[in-house]
């Protein structure tokens, strides 16, 4: 598998206030992007499915087509292997939400114990302790900085290599990495503009 997919949620009360996180790695274990959301009132199991599901459809976005998801829920791991079934109406739409995400991704899920599953439990926990606690915000998504490494090609395009190579062009303020069609700008974009200024 090239990605690695972390997901953990977390509930105070159960059903309480609750919070979802989640954390992507490429080939190289580097993580490329994380999140916490807050949920509003969930149950444990509940905050579990939404936290994978933030993690599917970040995959999904980013065109992924191979991915290991690991989790420390064992009803969630082994429900989304159909090795145990699913009894109650909310997890049924929910895992039904995590199987259509995963749609055209080649995912493995693999149950983990907590201990290895430290980075998602953070950030559940940072979506309940942090800004926008029990409000139902949106995700507090990010993708870890790096350096942009740009190969000018010519004028104003480059190639910007990393995990993958995209290509970017200053003149028409365009990047054909996921984070710009998602966001309308990304991180090689600015490094292009940037460069180009200095240039000038």
């Amino acid at each position: 598998m090239a990605f690695t997919g972390h997901f953990d949620g977390a509930s105070r009360g159960n059903p309480g206030p609750a919070g979802a996180g989640a954390a992507l790695y490429d080939e190289s274990g580097r993580e490329i992007w994380s999140a916490a959301r807050s949920l509003g009132e969930r149950t444990n199991n509940e905050a579990e499915y939404e936290a994978l599901i933030l993690l599917l459809r970040e995959a999904l976005r980013r065109e992924i087509k191979s991915l290991l998801v690991r989790g420390d829920s064992q009803l969630v791991i082994r429900q989304m292997r159909r090795e145990w079934k699913i009894r109650e109406p909310r997890l049924v739409d929910l895992a039904r939400q995590a199987r259509s995400a995963a749609a055209g991704i080649d995912v493995a899920y693999e149950w983990v114990p907590r201990g290895r599953n430290e980075r998602a439990d953070a950030l559940s926990n940072e979506a309940l302790d942090g800004p926008g606690h029990g409000d139902g915000a949106q995700a507090q998504d990010r993708e870890t900085s790096s350096p942009v490494c740009l190969e000018p090609v010519e004028g104003a395009i480059f190639l910007a290599r990393g995990s993958e190579t995209y290509a970017v062009d200053v003149a028409h303020g365009s990047c054909s990495c996921p984070a710009f069609r998602h966001k309308g700008r990304c991180k090689h974009l600015d490094a292009a503009r940037e460069r180009m200024d200095i240039r000038n």
